[in-house]
């Protein structure tokens, strides 16, 4: 019997690529990501075993466990928020294990075609608390859209990524509004279309 610190985070890579690769980005893959992802969250030294990254767009800090050397592979990420996130998207499909402490989850589906610049419908279809351990998954562009609440001062996540887009123009969305803008730019000068 292996014990955690026995599964690596190239393991988890490993065996998500082979579920992938027999499912696609599917239901039944993020699935079996998932139950590994929490194998490798069993882990208490991730923080040590991990790359510091420090502040990320939503983070308040982070560190990087695996990163695919080809530019479209997957990353896997422990993150830290204080606060919540706004409500967003990472461009690609995504499974998420609570890690330390607790948070409201938040998931979406976009409804609309994405033909309009600015403007997003959309349609919650999530809303729980994560304890630790628990795990979500969201799918592939455009449903990838989602937000993290901590329920208490702080939590931790740890996040396997289909694809590597940290440091992408990422979208944050208000769906009360219908309005949808870069996360590099601030709501209101992306409403009126200006740049900057």
């Amino acid at each position: 019997m292996t014990t955690p610190a026995d599964y690596s985070p190239q393991d988890l890579v490993h065996e998500a690529k082979a579920l992938i690769a027999e499912h696609g980005a599917t239901d039944a893959a993020f699935q079996g990501i998932a139950e590994r992802l929490k194998r490798l969250a069993a882990r208490d030294d991730l923080k040590e075993i991990g790359q510091h990254r420090g502040r990320g767009v939503n983070a308040v800090d982070s560190y990087v466990l695996y990163r695919d050397p080809a530019p479209d592979g997957p990353i896997i990420i422990l993150a830290q928020f204080d606060k919540a996130t706004p409500i967003h998207n990472h461009g690609t499909w995504g499974v998420m294990c609570a890690y330390e402490g607790r948070e409201r989850y938040t998931q979406w589906r976009r409804m609309d075609d994405g033909s309009t610049p600015g403007k997003a419908a959309l349609e919650l279809v999530a809303d729980r608390v994560l304890e630790e351990g628990d795990l979500v998954w969201w799918p592939d562009v455009p449903n990838d859209i989602h937000r993290q609440d901590p329920v208490d001062d702080s939590m931790w996540q740890l996040v396997f990524m289909g694809r590597n887009t940290i440091g992408g123009d990422d979208e944050h969305y208000d769906p009360e509004t219908g309005t949808a803008w870069r996360s590099s730019l601030p709501p209101d000068i992306a409403a009126s279309g200006r740049r900057g």
